[in-house]
């Protein structure tokens, strides 16, 4: 081991710890081995600040971590002053993860570190102070954060009260003894100040024993000089008492060779003291001095910046410019707001202080009368409308009623307004006049009712695209939105009132139109209960106006007509389409069909633009829901098979965007569509139609298709959409039980094919449908799904006879009756309605109670000799008319009876070959066998040979033609 080349010492490190424990007695041999080197040198190197070494010191893992931890919770600290909630949520994550470290210590200490603690309850009150000025800042209508510092704190807020959960006892035993807690920060700041204040950064020792062992070990690893040696004497001495005591002792244990050096020693432990506590102390109270700093600014209350002493110091000055006068002349009054209103757009504009001032000045308008107070109030709803959002930002549900409350302040005084110019004497024609360009005028009658009715359709619009772009449609926000519509119906309500009794015509169908929209889609149910609602609210004079009409269908109607007088085409279109959906809803469908007849909407739909189209749709559908209900199932198939043929329902009725595979859309056509989508209570319900559009379908389609297996001649197709489920459905290996409307609807039509009505009735017992049909009245779901039954057996009937004809001679009516469950009367209509349309060839005998088949039918060989014919006949017609379309005329015929030569098909000299030898072709006669006129064709279209003369021949007296008996 190296010596001490400074005290002269050549003992390790071992040897001097044990000294330093048992009173520094050191062999004295060791201490006289090596010469001392002067103390003058010494002092001067150690003085120097070029030599400083820094010092290793060795910690443990644990304290390295722990100093890590109240490192990362002074950052925290910080970030809090600035209010980075971003850094806040990284910090706090953090400190929670390193506490998981010292998961160890923590148990065995009995709990987290105090200054932990601390920092928790901490950042979790400032969380709650700052959420309290946020819900204040909202209230007041004052400076808000930004989008993305919102979500931060919001993201913040959860994290703190999630994790401070797990620290509950700590955090209340701190909230009642924060005392406990400052003694023990105070000291934890102490030891980090000495930490930071040392350049070689060692950590204060618990003992004095390790730190001579340290300041020992690290002498005695090389053969330094004696610069090293000091420095590491003097850092060790530094940190407290207990180091210098064991630097004396070192000192001590060096110079014991001699009582000479006695002095010597003495004075160098002073020198070295007084060098070495002279720069910690600086360091120290230059520490001190600014921690002292920092706490005084932090007590001071913050100074305003230029932006604050700005708002204050503006009004001052406008207040000291000019003085409030007592009085304003209706100019003055004009002017005034009109200032007020340019501020609006402004930068730095602030939407309270504008409030106050327009509220202030509406004190000096309610002497002038109501239409300076009409001006205020228009002011003030316009500076509300200006916060309305984005086209796909509805406006906030509170600024909405802010400014419906102004609204409905506003109709009265515009009562009141149009009562002094009629008491004045002025006509309907001179207060339009007041409407002139040229007027200046803002306060004009005519000019503050046009803002009151954009105003009120203003308030249509906000709320119905709050409800359109509402995501949550089953939450409390779409509830609250829909229950706002009852305020806005009174609004409406009372404008219609005011427009009828003063006769005007044009604001008088803006209104009416607007009135017609809130109610053409709701049952007289659902009206007569919100009717009712807002009449509880009612004072006792204007609760008589607020009661249903027992006639709907005719208030409705009345409504039109205010929509018709004013004469905009537009306007008049949608009123009748609203007409006729409310008379479908209400099961009128006779006069819902007229009315889209009659006045030619179809066609004018087709040419006006997306949103008439669309409503158009929605008539449609409603009409074939009315006439399912009603059994009307050609009617309601004809109407259902419009929206839902093509799988397009959503789109075609605004209720949803349907993604396709091979359908792409541009960004400029999504946002149209999602802009035309209705709102969610307006929905007509998907499944209802498309379960009654596969009924009716059903009903009339498989019918269809076991007559045409017996007359192929028939090539109608009623319902693709049924046929091609049904050969999928032919096509699967296995068919299981349904799992929805569209597989139930199709396996009825499986049975029904087969004449089985009592399984195609079960089946279609349990659809979605009965409980949906009829919305205004649920139970009569029971009276549809018992009439759709009675159709099944009708149609089971019919597709029995067709399917099973060929088989029978006769059917008795008695067997029909209880095969199908009918009355014998409906089973004799039935079966002659088939035989009147020639559907089966058959009749009733005597006693009208057998049914008595004719088996006429054509074998399948004949069936293609039939088709065969009526093609080749086909074929001959195009050639000739072909032919006839180049030369201009019948050519062939004329030189056949000129004589100048037999064309290809002219064979009267005989020498001609025919084309299809003696048999013939269809279309021509082969009158006498041979001679003349033996290719002549004839005169009149070709006879049609197939199924027609085979019925023909069924019900004619004498020996059939066609299939009774073979031709000679």
């Amino acid at each position: 081991m190296a010596t001490n080349k400074f005290w002269g010492g050549g003992s390790s490190s071992e040897e001097e710890s044990d000294s330093s424990s048992s009173g520094d007695e050191a062999p004295a041999a060791a201490t006289s081995a090596a010469p001392r080197r002067p103390m003058a040198r010494w002092a001067e190197e150690s003085s120097s600040d070029d030599e400083v070494e820094t010092k290793r010191v060795v910690r443990s893992h644990t304290d390295k971590r722990y100093a890590q931890l109240l490192e990362k919770i002074k950052i925290l600290k910080n970030h809090m002053k600035i209010g980075d909630f971003a850094s806040l949520i990284q910090d706090y994550e953090q400190i929670l993860k390193m506490l998981e470290k010292l998961k160890t210590v923590v148990e065995q200490d009995g709990g987290p570190p105090k200054e932990f603690v601390k920092s928790i309850c901490g950042l979790e009150s400032f969380v709650d102070e700052m959420h309290q000025k946020h819900l204040e800042a909202k209230q007041n209508k004052g400076e808000k954060l930004t989008e993305n510092k919102q979500r931060a704190f919001n993201t913040l807020r959860a994290k703190v009260r999630k994790g401070n959960k797990d620290f509950q006892t700590e955090i209340a035993h701190y909230n009642e003894h924060p005392s406990e807690f400052e003694s023990d920060a105070a000291e934890e700041d102490d030891k980090s100040d000495s930490e930071s204040s040392d350049d070689g950064g060692a950590k204060a020792s618990s003992s004095s024993s390790s730190a001579d062992s340290s300041s020992d070990s690290d002498s005695s690893s090389s053969d330094s000089d004696s610069d090293s040696s000091s420095d590491s004497d003097s850092d060790s001495g530094s940190d407290s008492d207990s180091d210098s005591s064991s630097g004396d002792s070192t000192y001590s244990s060096g110079s014991r060779s001699g009582d000479d050096d006695d002095e010597d020693a003495a004075r160098e432990r002073k020198m070295i003291r007084w060098l070495i506590t002279d720069e910690v102390a600086a360091k120290k109270k230059k520490k001190e001095e600014d921690r002292g700093q920092r706490e005084e600014k932090e007590k001071k209350p913050k100074k305003p910046t230029a932006k604050d002493k700005s708002r204050e110091v503006e009004p001052r000055e406008a207040s000291k410019k000019e003085k409030e006068p007592d009085e304003y002349t209706p100019e003055q009054l004009v002017k005034k707001v009109t200032e007020i209103a340019q501020s609006r757009g402004r930068r730095n504009f602030d939407k309270k202080a504008y409030i106050d001032k327009l509220h202030q000045l509406m004190q000096h308008a309610s002497k002038q009368g109501p239409r300076a107070q009409l001006y205020i109030y228009s002011t003030l709803v316009s500076a509300d409308f200006d916060n309305t959002g984005s086209v796909f930002a509805a406006m906030k549900i509170e600024l909405w009623n802010e400014a419906l409350e102004k609204v409905i302040k506003m109709l009265p005084l515009l009562v009141e307004s149009y009562k002094d110019l009629k008491d004045s004497g002025y006509d309907d024609k001179a207060i339009q006049a007041m409407a002139d360009p040229d007027n200046e005028d803002p306060t004009a009658h005519p000019r503050q009712q046009e803002l009151f009715i954009s105003f009120v359709e203003k308030l249509d619009d906000e709320l119905y695209k709050a409800l359109q772009f509402t995501v949550d449609v089953y939450g409390a926000e779409y509830q609250e939105i829909l229950g706002n519509s009852s305020k806005f119906l009174v609004v409406l309500k009372r404008t219609l009132h005011f427009f009828e009794e003063t006769h005007q015509v044009q604001p008088l169908a803006i209104t009416s139109l607007r009135l017609i929209e809130q109610l053409y889609y709701k049952p007289d149910v659902l009206n007569s209960a919100v009717y009712e609602a807002i009449q509880h609210a009612q004072p006792e004079a204007d609760k008589a106006t607020w009661v249903f009409p027992s006639d709907s269908c005719a208030f409705m109607s009345k409504l039109c007509r205010y929509v018709f007088a004013a004469g905009q085409t537009r306007y008049q279109w949608r009123a009748l389409l609203c007409q006729a959906y409310h008379l479908a809803l209400h099961d009128h469908f006779q006069e819902a069909r007229d009315l889209l007849h009659l006045t030619n909407l179809q066609e004018k739909a087709l040419e006006s633009d997306v949103h008439v189209q669309i409503l158009y749709n929605r008539v449609l559908a409603q009409m074939g829901l009315c006439a399912f209900r009603l059994g009307k199932i050609q009617e309601a198939h004809n109407d259902l098979m419009a929206v839902c043929m093509h799988n397009k329902a959503r789109e075609l009725l605004a209720q949803g965007l349907s993604y396709a595979k091979f359908q792409e859309r541009t960004p400029e056509q999504e946002r149209a569509e999602r802009l035309r989508q209705f709102p969610y209570h307006m929905h007509i319900n998907l499944e209802v139609l498309d379960s009654a559009h596969h009924l009716s379908a059903m009903l009339l389609e498989v019918p269809n298709l076991a007559m045409q297996a017996i007359d192929p001649t028939n090539k109608r197709i009623i319902s693709r959409v049924l046929r091609r489920a049904l050969d999928q459905y032919d096509k699967q290996v296995f068919t299981g039980p349904p799992e929805n409307a569209k597989e139930a609807v199709v396996s009825a039509a499986k049975a029904l094919q087969k004449g089985d009505w009592q399984s195609a009735c079960s089946a279609i017992e349990d659809l979605k449908l009965w409980e949906h049909i009829d919305v205004g009245h649920p139970e009569n779901g029971a009276k549809v799904r018992d009439m759709i039954k009675e159709k099944v057996k009708t149609e089971g009937l019919r597709t029995y006879l067709f399917a099973y004809a060929s088989i029978y001679d006769a059917f008795h009516l008695d067997q029909l009756v209880s095969m199908f469950d009918l009355p014998s009367k409906i089973v004799h209509s039935i079966v002659s309605k088939m035989m009147i349309k020639e559907e089966i060839t058959a009749f009733w005998d005597e006693s009208s109670k057998y049914l008595l088949m004719q088996h006429v039918e054509p074998t399948p060989l004949q069936r293609l000799a039939l088709t065969l014919a009526d093609r080749g006949a086909q074929a001959v017609e195009n050639n000739e008319r072909l032919v006839d379309h180049k030369t201009g005329g019948y050519g062939f015929k004329e030189q056949g009876r000129e004589g100048k030569g037999g064309g290809r098909w002219d064979q009267g000299d005989g020498k001609g070959q025919r084309r299809f030898g003696k048999g013939g072709v269809p279309g021509f006669e082969d009158r006498k066998g041979k001679g003349k006129g033996r290719g002549k064709t004839s005169s009149g279209p070709p006879r049609s040979r197939g199924w027609e003369n085979a019925r023909a021949g069924a019900f004619s007296g004498g020996a059939q033609r066609g299939w009774g008996s073979r031709p000679n």
